[in-house]
């Protein structure tokens, strides 16, 4: 690993212009670093007296750098005195060790520590020449050092990839091009510079570090390959737990060495490679033991991750940070794989499994979208795969031009460029959007166009228009498909849920009687709906009227437990309904006068979008002469007034 360092050393020392665009484009990622410096908009309060106040770390990294305050400055793992910095997720008090505990993992803690160490002790030369830097460590010295490697290990992490894109694809220009991209066009952008308190620049350089060890060493099977590979794999699982799944490379190449070779030998590398990663790991199961009184009690578990219930099409294209369609670059970067000239493709192999395993790892994460992210942010890990992809993608465009020699090489420089810059722009005028410590976005935000930058509107409102998001696609086409709705229906449903559980019930497994309110006959519920319906209308309850003979409800569903079902539906041009839930028929008779509450079970429910489809006559309505009637009268042929869909966990 050293001396791929070396050469990497040599590579840009030696010169050129690519290597200086990617030199000022590490540069310019710095800078912006150091520009983050709004300390929460009150930089001059006192901070541990139990209120939140941010200096540089923010939300989920605020818990981290407490963490790394009480491992550095504590040396202890209670963290009572440390939530004095604030508290912003009110973290719960174990029952069983009565401590308060904080869910991150350990990992970037246990990296940050000599860092801290290094910024107190250099605060405490500075304070004798009147600095006056608190003791307490919560302060923009202290945390500037701590999350400087935030930057740093995002610029190394693309310099590793970009290493291997050149063994692996070769070409100066391609490569830089792919490591512009995935520096300035990917979430690493903003998790290196206006969030780098999170663990995701980290986990992208111990992701990548891995991988980069594993696929320049291909062909070697000594001990010392196994060991460091070992280290790097419980380095980057301690930053994430989910990089476990990052050995399946090492399990493709020991599985193809015995088919190929028949050389059992090397399932001893493989057995290596484990118990090391594992024996790294064991900070992690202490911190567990000490904070939860359980090696294993990781708080992501319960129903956190649900295994068999993968939400893969909303992970990657969901208008709610979907992968590829918040950073398109990532798209290119996936589809560029397929592209890898030939003697590369054991290792590209390797790496797209690494991908697959990775997609689907975070698809069944509760929360697929990463709450508050900017773009997929937990796959930053796969920064590697993307930037040799889009290497690769790169380096195949040139060899089609090289057909065209009567074309001055600048002009297809110029042509690159023309197509990198927008998806630059466009994420760096989003990252600076999110700066002086503003959160990333959590819900479902419709790609086109309300959000988007003003110069981009006009092009972009006239390609959604006739073809919607292409970055959703295949999705958008397979959604249209499945519910007969236009392609644009997509972006705009997909991502909002009814039943949303807490974090704290989700860990304990406690979902009984969760329950949310689909609120059909509200503003807002249109993109769910699909027929003819009036406006909302409120009269004793919001509802709408239903104007076709069969109409259908969109439901979506992320919780995959049994739950009962209870739709709010009146009478009005007709009595007699038929409801039917994902084409099975659930109610089939007269309506009483008012709101009827028709009751049915979903059991182990599939999660993504379900259809409740209402079948009625139509007639022109004229209320009973009750003044507690929730539904008024219509010179509209009508079948049914619906007010909403309600969901209970069962079980």
């Amino acid at each position: 690993m050293l001396a791929s360092i070396k050469r990497l050393w040599r590579w840009f020392v030696v010169g050129g212009p690519a290597r200086w665009l990617i030199a000022a484009a590490f540069l310019f990622v710095v800078v912006v670093y150091f520009k983050n410096d709004d300390m929460g908009g009150d930089p001059t309060t006192p901070r541990g007296d139990g209120v939140y106040r941010p200096v540089l770390a923010r939300g989920d990294g605020h818990m981290l750098y407490l963490i790394a305050r009480s491992t550095a400055l504590d040396l202890d793992w209670d963290f009572q005195n440390d939530l004095k910095f604030g508290d912003p997720w009110l973290q719960a008090t174990d029952p069983d060790t009565g401590r308060r505990v904080i869910p991150q993992p350990v990992g970037p803690a246990l990296v940050w520590t000599p860092v801290l160490w290094l910024a107190h002790g250099t605060s405490k030369i500075l304070n004798v020449f009147g600095a006056d830097i608190p003791s307490h460590g919560y302060t923009a010295w202290h945390q500037r050092f701590v999350f400087l490697s935030s930057t740093l290990g995002a610029c190394l992490a693309i310099a590793l990839a970009m290493l291997v894109a050149r063994r692996l694809v070769g070409g100066t220009w391609a490569t830089t091009y792919a490591g512009l991209a995935g520096l300035l066009a990917t979430p690493l952008t903003y998790y290196a510079t206006h969030m780098p308190s999170y663990n995701h620049a980290l986990d992208a350089l111990a992701s990548s570090a891995f991988l980069a060890y594993w696929a320049l060493t291909i062909g070697r099977a000594d001990v010392r390959r196994w060991i460091v590979l070992g280290l790097l794999l419980g380095l980057a699982m301690l930053i994430r737990m989910q990089e476990l799944g990052l050995g399946v490379v090492v399990a493709f190449e020991v599985a193809t060495t015995v088919v190929r070779k028949r050389t059992p030998r090397v399932v001893w590398g493989g057995a290596i490679v484990l118990a090391i990663a594992l024996v790294m790991f064991t900070p992690q199961l202490a911190f567990w033991k000490i904070v939860y009184g359980g090696w294993f009690d990781a708080p992501q578990g319960g129903a956190y991750t649900r295994p068999g219930a993968p939400m893969i099409l909303e992970l990657l294209w969901s208008a709610r940070n979907g992968w590829f369609v918040s950073h398109p670059v990532t798209y290119a970067g996936v589809i560029g794989l397929c592209f890898v000239p030939k003697e590369a493709r054991f290792a590209t192999a390797g790496l797209v499994l690494a991908l697959l395993v990775q997609i689907y790892l975070n698809s069944t994460i509760f929360d697929y979208w990463g709450n508050a992210s900017f773009g997929s942010r937990r796959l930053c890990s796969m920064t590697l795969p993307v930037v040799v992809g889009f290497a690769a993608l790169v380096w195949r465009c040139g060899r089609l031009v090289a057909r065209w020699p009567r074309v001055p090489r600048g002009v297809w420089h110029a042509v690159a460029v023309l197509v990198l810059a927008p998806f630059v722009a466009w994420n760096l005028d989003r990252v600076f959007i999110f700066d002086k410590g503003k959160a990333a976005p959590d819900g479902l935000a419709p790609t086109c166009c309300e959000h988007v930058p003003r110069w981009a509107r006009p092009t972009l409102s006239w390609v959604y228009d006739r073809v919607g998001n292409p970055f959703e696609f295949p999705a958008n086409a397979i959604f249209a498909l499945r519910h007969d709705v236009e392609i644009q229906r997509w972006d705009r449903a997909v991502g909002n849920y009814a039943v949303m559980p807490n974090f704290d019930q989700l860990s304990t497994r406690n979902l009984v009687n969760v329950s949310g309110r689909w609120r059909v006959g509200y503003p807002g519920s249109e993109p769910y709906l699909i027929g003819r319906f009036t406006g909302p209308r409120n009269g004793e309850r919001w509802f709408r009227w239903t104007l076709e003979r069969r109409v259908r409800v969109l439901v979506p569903n992320l919780v995959p437990n049994d739950q009962h079902v209870t739709v709010s539906i009146a009478p009005a041009g007709a009595k007699h309904v038929k409801l039917s839930w994902n084409d099975k028929v659930v109610f089939d008779d007269d309506l009483k006068d008012g709101w009827n509450q028709i009751g049915f079970t979903l059991s182990a429910p599939f999660v993504g979008e379900h259809e409740l489809a209402i079948e009625s006559d139509l007639a022109v309505y004229t209320p009973p002469p009750d003044p507690k009637h929730a539904v008024e009268s219509t010179t509209l042929p009508c079948g049914v007034a619906i007010h909403s869909v309600d969901l209970r966990i069962v079980k």
